[in-house]
């Protein structure tokens, strides 16, 4: 007879990952199914493609002061720069007589006054109830109005059109954001190496109908006592995974009010340092000659390697991807080369870009609100008959769209399947 696990879980990500551990801890037998060839989900460091380390998705330790991992950070001896004050300390605006212009203090001052109130602004109005589109809040007609809209997209995932003013001003941030040096992606692989996992297996179906949950995979199907779902809302409300009874309609309308949005990065490696900028500097662009040309950031030399790496976000990300790597490519180049001079290309020994909203297992970046769907995303917390618990960055009210988020969700939902299994005692679990 085949065993019947206390929980399967679904995705290797942190969430996944976080909730193995403690249902471990708890005393529950569990099985962890991961579709990819590898865990940490959109937290994953790239060592390999340009010679150096860069992480494809997550990076910062968000609000790293009172952020879970920062701790564990330090046990495990990676690294991390303890980042005061705004990311993006030097200002681009356009060439002139054929060299760049950089913003003087007074106008880079200028900049981050106006962007912060108005940023300032979008949470006054969520914090009052506003359920509106954070556009709402926003000037057009100011000067650096191109910047204040692409650091809401990457900030966010999405476009200040469609971002929700209640759920933007949830987020908890202390301001407190700083880079591993190692990787956000190999913190993960290192915290749960001993979690086991079994890797290239999708989920492809999850029948509650019987006394026991029935777990599809591409190796067979397992039994369960509870599943914990730790896939994107994006990836859920694809119907990549069948549902049977189907998803309750109050749960599948909050998968729509809270998509997963979208954000990419292009990485260029150089041979040597041509930008004359200090390590782990930050650079925004803007053509002021160009109306119509779309804002961009840089993360320049980090921790002393040779490399930019452009920062997309919202429908810019998820258009640019959509048209091509090459594309994209070209679009980050072409700022990259206005700044520092198109020479730097002679030096450039690799290229690289991210595709997270058409990868099939995560269609999409990360989470946000839509406008007038403000109360969406405390549902997705709530468990499905008592044995359906969903985790990730999309379930937390207040630290989503984070990899802190997602870990304590993890625990979070493995919690719950514990209290309803009647298991609430910790102990040794088998795996």
């Amino acid at each position: 007879m085949s065993e019947v696990y206390d929980v399967v879980i679904v995705g290797a990500g942190a969430a996944g990952l976080s909730a193995a551990r403690q249902a471990r801890e708890t005393g529950l037998s569990f099985k962890v199914f991961e579709a990819k060839n590898r865990i940490g989900g959109r937290t994953f460091t790239d060592t390999t493609s340009l010679g150096m380390t860069w992480d494809r998705g997550a990076h910062w330790l968000h609000s790293a002061d009172v952020n879970p991992l920062t701790k564990i950070a330090d046990e495990l001896g990676h690294p991390y720069h303890r980042q005061e004050g705004s990311f993006y300390r030097h200002l681009f605006l356009g060439r002139k007589a054929g060299k760049p212009v950089w913003a003087d203090e007074e106008t880079y001052e200028a900049y981050r006054a106006e962007f912060e109130s108005a940023y300032d602004v979008a949470h006054v109005q969520g914090e009052a109830g506003e359920d509106i589109p954070v556009s709402r809040t926003l000037d057009p007609d100011t000067r650096f109005n191109r910047i204040t809209r692409h650091l809401f997209q990457a900030i966010c995932g999405a476009d200040p059109e469609d971002l929700c003013a209640v759920d933007f001003a949830r987020y908890s941030d202390t301001e407190k954001n700083w880079p591993l040096e190692r990787g956000y992606g190999a913190l993960i692989a290192a915290l749960f190496a001993d979690i086991p996992v079994t890797l290239s297996c999708p989920v492809r179906r999850i029948d509650m109908t019987d006394a026991h949950v029935k777990v599809a995979t591409d190796d067979g199907v397992v039994e369960a006592k509870s599943v914990i779902v730790t896939v994107s809302t994006n990836v859920l409300a694809s119907g990549a995974i069948r549902f049977l009874p189907q998803l309750p309609a109050s749960l599948q309308e909050a998968l729509d009010g809270v998509p997963t949005g979208h954000a990419n990065k292009v990485a260029f490696a150089f041979r040597r340092d041509i930008f004359g900028l200090p390590e782990k500097s930050h650079a925004l662009a803007i053509d002021e000659r160009k109306p119509a040309r779309s804002a961009l950031s840089f993360q320049i030399r980090p921790f002393g390697q040779n490399m930019a790496i452009a920062y997309y976000g919202g429908s810019e990300a998820a258009d640019l991807e959509r048209a091509g790597r090459d594309v994209m490519i070209a679009h980050a180049r072409g700022m990259l080369g206005d700044m520092f001079g198109t020479g730097i290309f002679k030096e450039m020994s690799g290229v690289e870009a991210t595709a997270w909203t058409t990868d099939p297992h995560m269609l999409g970046a990360y989470s946000y609100g839509k406008p007038g769907k403000a109360d969406m995303r405390a549902r997705l917390s709530e468990p499905v008959g008592d044995r359906l618990f969903l985790a990730g960055e999309a379930v937390p009210l207040d630290w989503y769209s984070t990899v802190h988020g997602a870990y304590e969700s993890g625990i979070s939902a493995a919690q719950k399947a514990a209290h309803c299994l009647g298991r609430g005692v910790a102990g040794e679990a088998s795996a």
